[in-house]
């Protein structure tokens, strides 16, 4: 599969998954609406991390801020079909000394944020910036 999408700046765990869609009766796809999508995200999260708040800012042109807490931030982005979910520090909250530790939350956490949205290994990126991704097969 080849498809580009956009993550936070600076991310630093990553999932690729596919944005919810049906097929309709006449054989088109429906795509889910963003907001709906963004709640089932938070919900999913907050359960888990229920420390994280909601957010709703830009990081750049495609991806859409939707939680922070813990030092971090949660970044969401979709294109044609295909989504990603990243992670990163907040550097304007997190003090330069903390970052490991904020780092190393995150690796231990990433389980408990990305397990319904890991479907996708970023397998490399073409020249023309189009990402090349295969499937988990879970």
């Amino acid at each position: 599969m080849g498809r580009s999408v956009d993550y936070l700046r600076g991310a630093r765990r990553i999932a690729y998954f596919d944005w919810p869609s049906w097929e309709t009766e006449d054989g088109e796809f429906q795509y889910e609406d963003h907001i709906f999508v963004v709640d089932d995200i938070r919900e999913n999260i907050k359960s888990e991390l229920p420390e994280f708040g909601s957010e709703q800012k830009w990081d750049g042109r495609e991806t859409s801020i939707i939680l922070s807490g813990y030092g971090t931030e949660i970044g969401l982005s979709e294109y044609c079909g295909l989504a990603s979910l990243s992670v990163r520090v907040n550097t304007e909250e997190v003090e330069e000394e903390d970052i490991e530790k904020v780092e190393k939350w995150i690796d231990d956490n990433w389980p408990k944020i990305s397990r319904f949205y890991d479907d996708y290994i970023k397998m490399g990126t073409f020249s023309n910036g189009e990402g090349v991704f295969k499937s988990k097969q879970k």
